[in-house]
């Protein structure tokens, strides 16, 4: 039995918490938010689910400031977790598609996602300043841009165990259109997938109308009962189905969350098991892996080096604007992301410094709320 402590109550972490909330396997679960109403509705929400089908685990929520690690720190150790999911931002996704529509579409199209990046690390770089300094045995699961706050946590030496959602979005449904291709049960159907964000974003937000995906950032094997059967399917419309068919909008909320408990449960488990997992061990973009007890162990596609693995990956952010992650935690974007975000939001910032984390995202915050 295990206790799960969620940081950030919004549409992914309330999901995260209606499904803890039904697993037989957390007895405790813990709802952490800056927003004192919607941390308490959400816990009791989780609650009143799973009260339908077993009794709730017991729950308990609190105000935490997400900008102050010591009150993060104290929290962790009131709370005493097995698993930290971490769903906190400082902006939703969503939010750049409220702007007025000529202003979001060049956001989406030119800036991508990656210049958004300080809104999404800060509160996941204090966490794991704090889970380190108290509990640094515990594993975490963030969800918030896993693909490049991962990574750069990574660089500081914080990286977290996974991530979750992204290229996992992608791997359940390949799994199911090669299922049905093949004519085949799911549950004989394994993949091997190198997949990144840019990868969801390329389907989900049309931008296939606008740019051909390249070859060389992704890579995608079936295998039916070990045996490899990619030569019966075209890959490429395989990996085109699953990524038209992931709910659009807020809608992917409850798949990311699904993903994200997938891999805080495998984490708190009795063994590690094969999945699939974005972000592990602040890698660039998802990889096949071993997740369990031990940490994060990746399993490698046949014919790959890790470092050719991790190469296709790399390659693939390029599609987020980001030209380089360097081994300072610097983010170098590319020359087209970083002329939109200044010409639409005067927002300049080429490189990004870990360092100026929270100006830069006060600045980023600033300048969306002029426009709204």
């Amino acid at each position: 039995m295990a206790t799960a402590a969620v940081f950030g109550t919004g549409d992914i972490g309330s999901a995260v918490l209606r499904r803890l909330a039904g697993c037989e396997w957390i007895e405790r679960l813990c709802a952490f938010d800056a927003d004192e109403q919607r941390a308490r509705r959400a816990i009791v929400d989780a609650a009143a689910v799973a009260s339908y089908s077993k009794t709730p685990p017991v729950t308990e929520w609190e105000v935490v400031d997400m900008r102050d690690p010591s009150r993060i720190a104290a929290t962790l150790v009131r709370s005493r977790p097995d698993v930290i999911v971490n769903a906190a931002t400082l902006q939703s996704w969503w939010v750049i598609s409220q702007l007025p529509g000529d202003v979001s579409r060049k956001l989406e199209q030119q800036a991508r996602l990656g210049p958004w990046l300080p809104l999404h690390l800060l509160p996941a770089q204090r966490l794991m300043e704090a889970r380190d300094s108290v509990a640094a045995h515990v594993p975490v699961v963030n969800v918030a841009f896993t693909d490049l706050v991962n990574p750069v946590l990574g660089r500081l030496g914080l990286a977290p165990t996974c991530g979750a959602g992204n290229s996992e979005l992608l791997h359940a449904g390949i799994r199911v259109a090669a299922s049905a291709r093949l004519r085949v049960p799911i549950e004989r159907v394994d993949l091997e997938l190198l997949a990144h964000h840019y990868h969801v974003a390329y389907f989900w937000q049309r931008l296939e109308e606008h740019e051909p995906l390249a070859r060389d950032t992704w890579h995608l094997r079936v295998l039916v009962d070990g045996e490899d059967r990619s030569g019966e399917l075209d890959l490429a419309d395989l990996l085109a189905e699953a990524g038209r068919d992931i709910p659009s909008g807020r809608a992917v909320a409850e798949r990311t969350a699904a993903s994200a408990v997938k891999n805080a449960l495998l984490l708190t488990g009795d063994d590690d098991r094969p999945t699939h997992a974005s972000a592990p061990a602040g890698l660039v973009g998802g990889y096949d892996l071993t997740l369990g007890p031990s940490g994060a162990r990746l399993r490698r596609p046949k014919g790959f080096s890790s470092e050719e693995a991790q190469a296709v990956n790399e390659r693939a952010q390029l599609g987020d604007g980001v030209r380089s992650i360097e081994a300072d935690g610097r983010v170098v974007f590319t020359d087209g992301s970083a002329s939109a975000m200044l010409d639409v939001l005067g927002y300049d910032c080429a490189v990004f410094d870990p360092g100026e984390t929270e100006e830069r995202a006060d600045e980023l915050t600033a300048r969306v709320r002029a426009l709204l």
